[in-house]
């Protein structure tokens, strides 16, 4: 079994190198995106950025990043114990190097104190924030009166307590709602996933209670995506596709990868893979006996042939990938950490109201 570190070693500088293939900064300039990734096993959040002829990796400091909301004008990350809003605030780009090449800055505006639920995927929905928290088996909102506010978690699972029964981690989002879920198994006991040796993930309607796929090892990141249902069955390094309407459930692409992340922007889909890793779960993965060595980096698939058209591999220390964000009209974005030395000189408020007694002169 190919086995990896699970932390990078301090006694030394990290090596964060990695190698794209050759078209992949032509096509974010061209697409005119950007991308971030995170890595809780590096603590870092990575951005993939390009001026059109080199592709530019960035990388930024947090504690064990994990799921993420991406927007033209906003990011949320989820990180140990809190969420972490940024906003767009390009005043500042002249400030920041490379000179002349950011186009977008986010900055930390606020912060939300979750403790430690071990949240993974996130996103925006008509409600507000929603997240997967695995500690308590459930689907939650954030709201700033409570550490989160639970909504919904699956029926086998008989009271909220911080014992991840299920593994569940992943939420796919559709008219404004969660709506698909993927865990790693329909077990009602602490972590009793771990000890599992069969392969009991499963896809789950939120909507309706029903199991739509099982039988799954370690599924992860399910997005719905032109009405259909994408999700990674990691274990067996796949992406797997399900028609909501024909209940067809197929493989459409395997890497040499412990699939995670996953995002899509017009035909294209960017899939993040991870290497094996040491675990205390007892099922051995397929994946380990097939390929000799796993890969962490990121493909981007063309969803018309669901061929693999650019790819970015990490070969130093990031070995695992969590979650994939599209940043839209930006190629070259940056994240500013709340202990960056420009964040205590960025002040962004309104102006300061007419008074009425003016307003009459």
């Amino acid at each position: 079994m190919n086995s990896v570190a699970e932390q990078i070693d301090t006694d030394r500088e990290p090596d964060f190198s990695c190698m794209a293939s050759v078209g992949l900064a032509a096509l974010l300039k061209t697409l005119g995106i950007s991308l971030m990734l995170t890595s809780y096993q590096a603590n870092r959040v990575i951005l993939v950025r390009s001026d059109g002829e080199e592709l530019h990796v960035g990388l930024k400091k947090f504690p064990r990043p994990m799921g993420l909301a991406t927007h033209a004008e906003r990011v949320v990350l989820g990180i140990h114990a809190q969420i972490v809003d940024f906003r767009r605030f390009d005043q500042v780009n002249e400030d920041l190097e490379p000179a002349g090449r950011v186009d977008a800055c986010f900055v930390p505006r606020a912060t939300h104190i979750t403790g430690m639920i071990n949240v993974h995927d996130i996103a925006w929905g008509d409600e507000g924030l929603w997240v997967v928290n695995s500690a308590f088996s459930c689907l939650a909102l954030i709201r700033p009166d409570h550490s989160f506010v639970p909504v919904w978690k699956p029926p086998f699972i008989t009271e909220l307590v911080a014992q991840d029964r299920c593994h569940l981690n992943g939420m796919a989002m559709r008219n404004g709602r969660p709506r698909y879920v993927s865990m790693f198994s329909n077990l009602n006991d602490a972590s009793a996933w771990r000890k599992e040796q069969r392969p009991l993930g499963q896809i789950m309607d939120v909507e309706t209670g029903e199991v739509l796929v099982t039988g799954l090892l370690m599924p992860h990141s399910p997005r719905y995506w032109r009405g259909k249902l994408y999700y990674c069955n990691s274990g067996l390094g796949e992406l797997r596709r399900f028609d909501p309407q024909t209940r067809s459930d197929e493989v459409v692409l395997r890497v040499p990868g412990f699939t995670r992340g996953m995002a899509f922007h017009g035909p294209l889909l960017f899939l993040g893979s991870s290497r094996s890793r040491p675990s205390s779960a007892s099922a051995k993965l397929p994946l380990n006996e097939e390929y000799a060595e796993t890969v962490a980096g990121m493909y981007v698939v063309d969803l018309d042939t669901m061929e693999v058209i650019e790819r970015i591999e990490f070969t130093g220390d990031v070995h695992q990938i969590y979650d994939i964000g599209v940043l839209p009209g930006m190629c070259f974005p940056e994240l500013l950490n709340i202990d960056d030395e420009l964040v205590s000189s960025v002040f962004d408020f309104p102006s300061l109201p007419t008074s009425p007694a003016r307003a009459r002169e």
